[in-house]
């Protein structure tokens, strides 16, 4: 049994002609690049979008909207759903601060996606 020895993480399900990839609970970083190069692009991405505030408590473990978007992009998802908000008030922002961050930054199917 493995316990205490690893983290809340992410994982690609890759298939003949389909790709998935869940982010899991995570801060922004460059790795997020080398997933997309070395496993997208993904057809669907599950990318957290809530519990990120205050910034600089939360920066390291939970992304906030603009950086799930830089997600989306790195990891080339064709499509993503935002998880890990509006669910139970884990931190200073409001429960429906996420949704609508994120509608603002695609709404037009901009560069930020889908």
């Amino acid at each position: 049994l493995d316990r205490r020895a690893t983290l809340w993480g992410g994982f690609a399900v890759v298939g003949p002609h389909t790709r998935f990839f869940f982010a899991g609970d995570t801060g922004y970083c460059d790795v997020f690049k080398e997933i997309g190069a070395r496993y997208g692009p993904f057809d669907l991405a599950a990318i957290p979008t809530g519990a990120y505030e205050p910034r600089w408590f939360m920066k390291p473990q939970h992304v906030d909207v603009d950086e799930a978007v830089l997600v989306h992009r790195d990891v080339r998802a064709r499509v993503s759903v935002a998880i890990h908000c509006c669910t139970f008030c884990l931190t200073d922002e409001a429960l429906d601060e996420p949704p609508h961050r994120l509608q603002a930054l695609t709404q037009g199917g901009g560069e930020g996606g889908q």
